[in-house]
């Protein structure tokens, strides 16, 4: 069988859905019984340079503007390639390219669930596209129970036509092993303070890093906080905004990093003595998980599919709620260390259960239902 995967998106941003899309593909292509064609937006992404497997083609499109390349680029070319499937595992299939071949990922609803945090134009074109995307009878590939729920509450398709297939824990921190001297380096790197909490995820509206910034900020000015706050990942709108509306005596407490490097991630996470998910709308959350396995306390909203995927090892505040935020906080870095040890113990027990191969092969049985239906 002939899949076509398109890996396209790796070439703009690189944040959960991307990433998403890059360690299935990776896990996908280890079949040995089907044959790959891995599509890439104007150079084969670093992961796959060297990937040599003999049933794997590659195939560079070229492009620049971002709407034209996917809406326009995409289907010209693959109308040209002869496969079973085409599987979109970042985003559903372009609007001129949705035919029964094809399936798509829709990662979330917050376009129709929260979309004060998105501009206009892109909760018009991302409605569009999901709506497209689910028409009919093809197959959809979600990553939380939460998320299904909604897809077929609002787009009305069928439960037996979307699988979950959840994100996994990178190997980046299934095999980290501590080193002296690459933790020093990362410190410097990025220039983190001694001590600090950590949020890490798009510094956008939806991520609700604001909400984070306000209640460091009351628990500083009260003198209830002896941390800096660490800010990493790569910059969404408004930042320039949010980082203007800090008071200027707490600017040199709140840092903001930019994008961290994968083999980084451990040391960032594992230096912080708390690690704050504030977001008001999640699909998944990998952030979160990945915390978790490093051992790093947790404290996260309440919000969509985040009590879903982190159970009952972390703590929890009820979204959007500066004063609850604010207490759980200080609850939790005053919490005895036999509680933070048990709460610990459950945290990397869970977050080792969320594995690649395993939500990949979710994926793989619902390809090969797919091309059967059309080979009969």
């Amino acid at each position: 069988m002939n899949i076509c995967i398109d890996l396209t998106s790796l070439a703009d941003n690189f944040s959960g859905i991307e990433r998403y899309a890059l360690s299935m593909t990776e896990e996908l292509i280890k079949d040995e019984d089907n044959n790959f064609i891995l599509v890439f937006k104007n150079e084969v992404f670093k992961s796959f340079v060297h990937c040599s497997y003999p049933n794997i083609k590659k195939l560079v499109i070229k492009g620049s503007n971002k709407l034209l390349f996917n809406q326009i680029k995409i289907p010209f070319v693959f109308r040209k390639i002869k496969a079973d499937v085409f599987l979109f595992l970042a985003f559903p299939a372009p609007f001129f390219f949705s035919g029964k071949r094809t399936i798509s990922m829709i990662p979330d609803l917050g376009m129709w669930d929260c979309p004060q945090t998105n501009k206009k134009r892109m909760v018009i074109y991302f409605k569009t596209m999901y709506k497209r995307a689910s028409r009919g009878n093809k197959r959809i590939i979600t990553i939380s129970d939460f998320t299904k729920e909604r897809i077929i509450d609002i787009l009305h398709v069928k439960k037996e036509n979307i699988i979950v297939a959840y994100c996994g824990l990178s190997n980046v921190f299934k095999n980290y092993s501590y080193d002296k001297s690459k933790d020093d380096f990362v410190k410097n790197k990025y220039k983190l303070p001694e001590k600090y909490l950590l949020c890490l995820s798009t510094v956008e509206p939806r991520k609700n890093m604001s909400l984070l910034i306000r209640a460091y900020i009351d628990l500083f000015e009260e003198n209830r906080i002896d941390a800096d706050l660490v800010l990493t990942g790569r910059k969404g709108w408004l930042v320039d905004e949010m980082y203007n509306n800090i008071p200027s005596n707490i600017q040199p407490h709140i840092h903001f990093t930019g994008f961290i490097e994968d083999d980084h991630l451990p040391y960032i996470y594992k230096n912080s003595c708390l690690f704050v998910f504030p977001s008001i709308y999640e699909g998944f959350g990998i952030p979160p998980i990945e915390a978790m396995s490093c051992g790093t306390m947790v404290i996260c909203s309440d919000a969509a599919s985040l009590p879903e995927v982190c159970g009952d090892a972390v703590l929890y505040f009820k979204s959007n709620d500066l004063e609850d935020l604010k207490n759980t906080i200080i609850k939790s870095l005053s919490m005895e260390q036999d509680e933070i040890e048990e709460l610990k113990v459950r945290a990397k027990i869970l977050a080792n259960s969320y594995n690649w191969m395993t939500e990949a092969m979710k994926i793989k049985k619902l390809v090969d239902d797919q091309a059967n239906v059309f080979k009969n």
